[in-house]
Parts: structure tokens; sequence; C-alpha cells
């Protein structure tokens, strides 16, 4: 494999930034993507049957998604049992720069051993620090009902609705990579040691959806799931079916725009209907308005709805999904969705204009890039050899 394999990308603002990642779970995982995607260089260390994060999702799912969450990185095989596993380790140990990862059983043998300069970002189970005080699950998956945001979705009378994307994950990981980053440039500033940082999965979906906690505080009570309405109810706002069967979102958030939505689907006579005509009161008849909104709209093809939401200037709008995303003039305008490895996904977010947008490199097979990886950590030729020929390293 080529030197150049690990050569940093000087067009992007993480060039020469190294980043260690060692995780079985997303969010340690998407911290390091969002730094691949600019121009750290990221080394997934994986076992032999490669990072668990291959593996997410249904069998026919799982190469798809890790084409999105493994790109930009570099794979260096290990095999944890062979004595010469501490020494590869010290070698990442002692470079600059950040470890994500997990409480992964493979990620242990770093855990308190990392050096002075790789800062030591871990991203835990909710619960799994404090194991006395946690008596529930610690796996991964109940981090988004620990953050509070499954309490709010779902409808009121019904059962409540899980995301069944990895909510939470995304979120820490986003947060994980803008607080190592910080702490990188504060350790430098103050010529100290970065210091290592902890994050439990639900915290960052906890602080995105910071009026729930605040809220709760002021009003001495827990607002609770509300369908697709926002659980204080006084806004106009739900999801509704056109006559050719699309999906449309409503929202009127303010007084003034609650009444030019009104008075487009029912005039004035509705705008001034004393069920709706304030705040309070759409909060205390919300089921009668939202039959009045899906009575019209359902009458309507999506396009007439849209045209009449425009000349009225109201918000209304389209609910997308993967395929609306892909064909939509405003996407394809932005470039927001990149062909990699003939795959559709994501492009680099947010985009530069000035900067080289392309996807540096191909989410990795696994091993691949084991032998430049020991080169660049500082291992001679013969001695990356030597670790080859033992197997405590594999080559793909």
């Amino acid at each position: 494999m080529p030197q150049e394999a690990v050569r940093a990308d000087v067009a992007r603002p993480l060039a020469g930034l190294i980043v260690v990642e060692i995780t079985a779970t997303p969010a340690a995982a998407f911290a390091a993507a969002l730094a691949a995607d600019h121009g750290a260089t990221v080394i997934v260390c994986e076992p032999a049957e490669g990072s668990p994060l291959r593996r997410l999702g249904p069998e026919s799912v799982q190469a798809h998604w890790w084409a999105a969450l493994g790109r930009g990185k570099l794979s260096l095989c290990l095999d944890e049992h062979k004595p010469e596993f501490a020494a590869i380790l010290s070698r990442l140990e002692g470079r600059s720069g950040i470890l994500f990862r997990d409480e992964w059983a493979f990620a242990h043998c770093l855990s308190d051993r990392t050096g002075p300069q790789l800062l030591d970002v871990c991203l835990h189970a909710t619960g799994a620090d404090r194991r006395d005080l946690w008596p529930w699950s610690t796996r991964s998956e109940f981090a988004a009902a620990a953050s509070g945001v499954m309490a709010l979705t779902g409808a009121a009378d019904g059962f409540g609705v899980a995301p069944e994307l990895p909510l939470a994950d995304y979120c820490a990981g986003t947060l994980a990579l803008s607080a190592a980053l910080a702490e990188l440039r504060a350790a430098k500033l103050a010529d100290r040691t970065p210091r290592p940082l902890r994050f439990g999965l639900h915290e960052a979906l906890m602080r995105m959806n910071e009026w729930q906690v605040a809220i709760a505080s002021g009003l001495d009570r827990a607002e609770r799931r509300n369908g697709n309405r926002f659980p204080m109810n006084s806004n106009i706002g739900n999801i509704f079916k056109t006559s050719d069967g699309r999906l449309i979102t409503v929202s009127a958030a303010t007084q003034p725009v609650a009444a030019r939505f009104l008075a487009m689907i029912g005039g004035p006579a509705l705008a001034q209907d004393p069920r709706f005509s304030t705040p309070a009161a759409r909060r205390e008849n919300m089921d009668a308005l939202d039959a009045e909104i899906a009575t019209w709209i359902g009458a309507r093809p999506a396009a007439d709805v849209l045209r009449m939401a425009r000349e009225c200037d109201v918000v209304v709008g389209p609910v997308h999904d993967a395929g609306d995303i892909e064909e939509h003039p405003q996407v394809v305008a932005r470039a927001n969705v990149v062909a990699v490895d003939g795959r559709r996904m994501p492009a680099i977010t947010p985009r530069h204009v000035s900067r080289d947008q392309s996807v540096p490199r191909n989410a990795p097979r696994i091993g691949e890039h084991s032998n430049a990886v020991l080169e660049a950590i500082g291992f001679e030729p013969e001695e990356a050899q030597a670790l080859l020929e033992t197997g405590a390293v594999k080559q793909g």
C-alpha cells in the first residue's frame, strides 16, 4: 500500500490530525467519520473479523451503511492475542491526536494506557459509568429512551414511537468531535496535556432537546407525547395527506401565520372562529382544527396545496423520502448527495464553497491499510513485515 494512503489532505481544515477509532457502536465511529470528512487521518483498529460496525443492520444493508460510516478511513487489522499487540498500541498512543472509543472489549487495551498526546474520548452507553446508579440496560440502543425524547414521540393515547435510526449515537458523535477539538485547542493554549472526555450517549440528545427540562422546571410538569404536534399544543402543526397520496407538513407557530393559514383553508369565517382565533383557543380545540385541515388538504393534489401556500405566505411543505431528496433540484444544486464507490450518500457537511468537497477515500476493506499505517506510526519496513508475518497485523 503506498504511503500516500496516510498523507494529510492539506485542503481540508483537519489536515494533519490523527484520529484513532476503536468502537463497536456508531457514536464514536460517527465522530471519527466527521473528522475524516474534514481531512483528519482516521485509523480504524479492528480484529480479523472486522469492526462490528461493518455488521450494522440486516445483512442486506450492512455493506451500504458501512460505505457511508467508513468512508475516508484507514483500516488497521490487529490480533489482540499476539504478544506484539501491546507494542503496536504503544506506537498509536504516542501520536498527537484523538482516540474515539466506547467500552468495547477491544478498546479496553487502550483505555487506561493512552499516551500524553492522544486525547481519550470515550462515548459510553447510558449508565455504564455508574452501574450502581443505573440498574437497567446499558446497551447503546437504550440511550434515546434515557434522553427524554421518546417521552415526546407517538400518539398521546397510544404507543410511544422509538426512532429506529441511531439518533442518540449520531448526536453524541457530533458533540464529541466538537468537544474534542475544543479540548485540543485549550490544551495547546495552556501548554498542557489534553484531558480525557467522557460522554453518556443520552447527553447530546438531551442537550439538543434542551427546552424539555427547562420547561418542565418552569411549569412543574413534564410535557407528554402529542403525535406530530409540538407538545405545548398551541401551534398549528401536523402532517396531512393530499388527494394524490403525498404527505404534507404544516407549521403556523405565530399568530400572523396562523391567521393567514386559517384564511387560506376556510376564509375569514374560519380565521375568526372563536375555537381557532387565538393560541389558547387552538390549544383546547386542536383535534377539531386538525380535522378541518385534513379535509381541506385531502381534497386537493399536492401541487395545488403547495401553490396556494406560496401565494398566501404560509409554512407548508412536502415530506421528502430518500428518493425525493436525491432528485430535488435544491439538493442537486448544492451537491448534498454524492456517489462514492457506486453508492449514493450524504455529502461532506457543512459545505465549504471554496474547498474540495469530494469524499477523500472509499470505506476500507478489513486491514486494507495495515502496512501503510504501521510505517506511518513509526515502524520500519522490516518491522512492519515481521508483524505481518507473525499475524499480529493482517493486511487486507
